[in-house]
């Protein structure tokens, strides 16, 4: 497989046929349907149904078009981002784990913009960050430290520096009797699903984190979920509830939703997170993560 047949994939998709595909990329219709029946037959799935003089393209074929879309478009960006740094003087690579670490790190990268500083910025579980932070492969990263015992990082070579700090809430729907009080009771944690909102499932660690901090006698189940605008529907029609970063969802939803935000009750200590910098200390680009660091107080 190769970017040519997903490239050429996308286009017979957006034209609706082969022939018109054909047309747009100056070759045979023939060499099209030979292209696509060997994207097929090396995935192993039917992406068209083949009429005469028509195609359609079959469930899985719009699943896999929108993840291919997705896919090359992010490519373009990267690949283009990559020619630009090429031509500057200094590079940093930044990372973060959750999209609320995410967001504080952006709020603060843009305090500390500088025309000679080129900044790249990734998204990775925290093992691969911790990992890329030691290999030199990324200069710092912002990680949520939540649950017991937290974060521990035991590698010689990071440092770490605590620069945010707040608790950990639960999102409840307008709907349920239990948005009025001033707090989530513990004995309702269990009754509906408890879900947390992360882009990929990169790392089960928000999940254990939390069933960490809850009393033994809490059943809980807690579940990821990928959509942010479906998780924000469940809550809010009282399918669900979800725990969230105080403080810092608010840079991620910027809409209330018909959904409150209440402190559990009683865990005012335990449900406390806090948000670190971990980065090398032995980092040739030591200066400037310290400038970086000195935007966070």
């Amino acid at each position: 497989m190769d970017f040519e047949k997903l490239k050429m994939f996308c286009k017979v998709v957006e034209e609706g046929s082969f022939q018109k595909a054909a047309e747009r990329e100056f070759v045979s219709q023939r060499a099209v349907s030979q292209m696509m029946k060997k994207l097929e037959d090396e995935l192993g799935l039917k992406l068209f149904d083949r009429e005469k003089n028509k195609i359609f393209v079959t469930p899985v074929g719009r699943d896999f078009y929108i993840y291919v879309r997705n896919m090359l478009q992010k490519f373009s960006v990267n690949v283009s981002a990559l020619r630009y740094e090429s031509t500057t003087k200094q590079r940093l690579i930044c990372g973060y784990f959750s999209p609320f670490d995410g967001a504080l790190l952006r709020e603060k990268l843009y305090g500390f913009l500088d025309k000679k500083v080129q900044l790249s910025i990734v998204h990775e579980s925290i093992g691969h960050l911790l990992s890329d932070i030691v290999n030199g492969l990324v200069d710092l990263a912002t990680v949520l430290d939540y649950g017991d015992p937290g974060m521990v990082v035991t590698e010689p070579d990071l440092a770490s520096a605590d620069v945010y700090e707040n608790e950990m809430i639960m999102g409840v729907s307008d709907l349920n009797p239990l948005s009025k009080l001033e707090e989530f009771p513990l004995t309702e944690i269990g009754k509906l699903p408890v879900l947390y909102y992360m882009p990929e499932e990169n790392s089960h660690y928000l999940r254990q984190a939390f069933l960490s901090t809850l009393p033994e006698e809490c059943q809980a189940s807690c579940a990821h979920i990928s959509n942010i605008e479906q998780m924000q529907m469940l809550v809010s029609l009282n399918k669900a509830v979800a725990f969230y970063p105080k403080g810092l969802f608010e840079y991620v939803l910027t809409d209330r939703e018909h959904i409150s935000y209440l402190p559990l009750s009683g865990m005012q200590e335990r449900s406390r997170y806090k948000i670190k910098v971990i980065y090398n200390r032995h980092s040739d680009k030591l200066s400037l993560i310290k400038k970086l660091l000195a935007c966070f107080e």
